[in-house]
């Protein structure tokens, strides 16, 4: 672990750009995680290690006065393969380290923690940890959950689509093309049949449901003179309505169960982690997020302008909201429609007007956790936004 020495050197920003450096994919990010631990260590945190059995994760926490509530701040810190910190959990690192501290030194009463959770991005062993949390129970004596996420403009109350990876393989039989085609079943016909008709199942779905399929072919064949005998492909179901995922996985199945028959193959299904939920808002929660960053000069949407909008990714941090009163806000760190998880999106991740939002968003969460561990009627409030559907 980080020596104190080490740890207190570190601010805010520092800690955003080291992170940013180490670039370290889901489920490996050790240094990144030892660096956090120190940092919330030397702070008077009390730290737990592997938390959930989950080798790069961690609980931090520290109690003041009565020690309720119990607020807790979500840091992730895994890099997209092959790219980095495209996505800018440095700086979610970041702002859930220091808002935890920050937050530490306003309340009188209160139990402020900091949960690292590891692999949003679903690159390893550990993918979506935030939903192994959730349903093994890691929240189930949190009050409130805050977290955040950069991107190219500042939001409350963000909507996120369920989504579910699967991997499919079909096995035919392998024959020699010319001399003996007649014996052969091809997966790889298999799949490219699985591919068109899935294809064909975008027009027949609904419209207010934001439906978004995406798949590849992995592996279609090793010669051209050879029968494909194994095919695999790989597919991303998503909706914003989470029972109509269900349907539209149960519709997805049927299909790669014809396209078995009708290619005389067969074929294994598996999923690629866990079925990240949709996020469930809160009300009185995001709007006083927003008034917070409103303070600071933010020009954030209402959250009613923030509904408006197609919901366009996915997380983990949804499942959380399933579970217990949540909230990531959103902030800006690059020009309006800048590509995410690209080149443009790394470079903005370590960017002077990164670290200016980042600034904000430690300052307006910790405000935020502070106000909720003085006023009971802001925590009936936010406690009843969650228990309503």
């Amino acid at each position: 672990m980080t020596s104190y020495g080490e740890a207190e050197n570190f601010d805010f920003w520092k800690l955003a750009l080291r992170i940013h450096e180490l670039s370290e994919v889901g489920s490996k990010e050790f240094e990144s995680s030892n660096i956090i631990m120190g940092i919330l260590q030397s702070h008077g945190f009390k730290v737990t290690r592997g938390f959930m059995g989950i080798p790069t994760a961690f609980k931090a926490e520290k109690a003041i006065g009565s020690g309720r509530p119990r607020i807790a701040f979500l840091a992730e810190y895994d890099a997209l393969p092959g790219i980095g910190h495209a996505c800018g959990h440095n700086l979610i690192a970041s702002s859930a380290v220091f808002s935890a501290i920050k937050s530490a030194e306003k309340v009188t009463n209160g139990t402020i923690m900091v949960v690292g959770t590891p692999d949003e991005e679903g690159s390893g062993e550990w993918a979506g940890s935030k939903v192994i949390m959730a349903e093994g129970g890691a929240f189930k004596d949190v009050d409130l959950v805050l977290g955040s996420h950069p991107g190219d403009g500042w939001n409350v109350g963000s909507q996120s689509l369920a989504v579910q990876d699967v991997e499919i393989t079909f096995k035919g039989v392998a024959a020699h093309e010319a001399a003996s085609p007649n014996n052969g079943r091809s997966a790889l016909d298999a799949a490219i049949l699985t591919y068109n008709a899935v294809n064909m199942m975008r027009q027949h779905v609904r419209r207010d449901a934001n439906f978004v399929m995406h798949g590849i072919i992995k592996e279609g064949g090793t010669a051209s003179n050879v029968t494909p005998e194994r095919a695999v492909l790989t597919y991303g179901i998503r909706t914003s309505d989470l029972d109509y995922h269900k349907e539209l996985m149960a519709r997805f199945m049927k299909i790669v169960q014809g396209c078995a028959i009708a290619t005389e193959t067969t074929y294994t299904v598996k999923k690629i982690g866990p079925l990240f939920s949709t996020t469930k808002i809160n009300r009185s929660l995001s709007e006083k997020v927003r008034e917070s960053l409103l303070a600071r000069g933010v020009q954030c949407p209402t959250l009613d302008e923030t509904f408006s909008l197609q919901p366009h990714g996915s997380t983990d941090f949804a499942n959380v909201s399933q579970v217990v009163p949540a909230l990531e806000v959103g902030f800006q760190i690059a020009d309006e429609g800048t590509p995410w998880h690209s080149r443009e999106s790394l470079e903005a991740a370590r960017t002077k007007r990164a670290k200016e939002a980042l600034s904000i968003v430690i300052d307006a969460l910790s405000d935020v956790a502070a106000e909720f561990t003085e006023d009971k009627s802001f925590r009936e409030n936010v406690e009843r936004d969650f228990r309503s559907k």
